[in-house]
């Protein structure tokens, strides 16, 4: 019994040996690092937050997306509803879109071109020509509709809805300030676009708006 008790000892001696020793090393192989799932979840993190970040062709076609059925209702109004109580709150729906759209494209500031002219499907970058298109169709859309109050309203309430179209203007002139600065030459393609409503502009006393187009009455 004493011999199997030293047997039992000794073995238990050597395995604990084998239990405490430090890890092998084998020369000329190398075991490859496990990458931490915290910094490839971070990395992901990260590169959803870039692709999150809207193009100004996104910014605009959800802030038009919004705009449309105000404008409808500016374009059909008529002479017997076109009070100051009728338009404001159309108006304010209008203004509230495009302020949103201002913050977005400030976000743009500093951004790549491949943010920036990022298109609304696919992967193909815009042109500076094809984004001026859709910038150009958008308001032409919204000063046409402008045009359709001033058309029709009149006698004391002129003055004030005037103010009140005036005042969604200078929002206008605002965001292309800004799309200007983001994308280098569009005003070259934009202009031509938004010719045909430079009557209505200036009878809105947009002077800025007409300059940062280089565009006269």
């Amino acid at each position: 019994m004493r011999s199997f008790t030293t047997f039992t000892v000794l073995l238990t001696a050597f395995c604990s040996t084998f239990t405490n020793a430090a890890p092998i090393s084998v020369p000329g192989i190398s075991v490859p690092s496990v990458p931490s799932v915290n910094s490839d979840a971070s990395g992901l993190n990260k590169e959803l937050s870039l692709t999150s970040t809207p193009s100004v062709a996104m910014i605009f076609t959800t802030a038009f997306t919004q705009i449309q059925p105000l404008t409808d209702q500016l374009t059909f109004i008529t002479a017997d509803n076109a009070t100051v109580a009728a338009i404001s709150p159309v108006v304010a729906g209008i203004k509230t879109q495009l302020t949103s759209a201002v913050s977005q494209l400030q976000a743009l500031v500093g951004q790549d071109p491949s943010v920036i002219l990022a298109p609304i499907e696919g992967t193909v970058l815009l042109t500076v020509a094809e984004l001026a298109a859709l910038i150009g169709d958008d308001l032409s859309l919204l000063f046409t509709a402008l045009n359709a109050v001033l058309k029709v309203v009149g006698g004391d309430v002129r003055a004030e809805v005037l103010s009140i179209l005036a005042d969604l203007g200078y929002t206008v002139t605002s965001i292309l300030a800004i799309v200007v600065t983001l994308v280098a030459g569009i005003v070259v393609s934009l202009s031509p676009i938004l010719a045909p409503v430079v009557a209505i502009i200036a009878s809105l006393g947009l002077s800025d708006l007409l300059s940062l187009l280089g565009l006269s009455a």
